[in-house]
């Protein structure tokens, strides 16, 4: 979505798959792939261009599953603050879900591409899609068939809007790591961002990362529990 505004954003939050989990959809768990497929198969250009009937019916199957999943209290939360400091909250996600969306979140950014979209190999156009998507499926906007990708970056391609993220970091006032390991790239690198700014930061992770140091504070369980508290007393405050 668009997220330009006449002000930067002071509350940065970076979500991802830990969050989703919460809710029931970890597409990418290796213990959840369906029989005859690997992570590599569906994750890459390569997996797509070997089998593209595969790949499709794979997120296929995901889409299906997101649509009959509901956000969870994490996500409520954030829509909560999104509505109360308007205009001063942005959400960074990692996921390809729409859990932020459905909660009520207005400006949420995906940098790893939406489920429920597609793009076209030929005209490039994205356009939102609920059903499945076949060989037969035509491109809404060309009218091409057998050219539809899921809308999701994949392993070796650019991820989304990174700029926007970066502006974003370099002058928020407060950055949550909501279930994204805070000692891994890129988010150490987001969070490093923040920190120049001046940031307060502070993580929510069922397991909390190992490098304890680089938070502010740290806050372990259930995401779907500790952050709508979080949540609470900083509308409060």
């Amino acid at each position: 979505m668009n997220v330009s505004r006449t002000r930067l954003p002071t509350i940065v939050a970076l979500t991802g798959g830990a969050v989703a989990r919460e809710s029931g959809f970890a597409p990418f768990d290796p213990a959840t792939m369906p029989a005859g497929l690997r992570l590599d198969d569906v994750v890459t250009p390569a997996g797509f261009a070997r089998d593209p009937a595969a790949v499709r019916g794979f997120y296929n199957l995901r889409r299906r599953e997101l649509l009959a999943a509901k956000p969870n209290p994490a996500h409520e939360a954030l829509a909560v603050l999104d509505s109360v400091r308007r205009r001063e909250v942005l959400i960074v996600t990692r996921n390809i879900d729409d859990f932020h969306e459905r909660a009520g979140s207005q400006s949420v950014l995906h940098t790893h591409g939406e489920l429920l979209k597609a793009r076209c190999t030929i005209c490039m156009h994205v356009t939102e899609r609920y059903d499945d998507i076949t060989e037969a499926t035509a491109c809404p906007d060309c009218g091409n068939t057998g050219h539809l990708r899921p809308h999701v970056v994949w392993v070796g391609e650019e991820p989304l809007r990174i700029a926007t993220v970066y502006e974003a970091l370099a002058h928020c006032a407060l950055l949550l790591v909501v279930g994204l390991p805070g000692d891994a790239e890129p988010t150490r690198g987001f969070i490093a961002d923040a920190r120049r700014a001046g940031a307060r930061i502070a993580e929510f992770n069922p397991n909390l990362s190992a490098s304890a140091e680089m938070f502010d504070e740290c806050f372990a369980g259930p995401i779907a529990e500790t952050l709508p508290d979080y949540v609470k007393r900083l509308i409060a405050a």
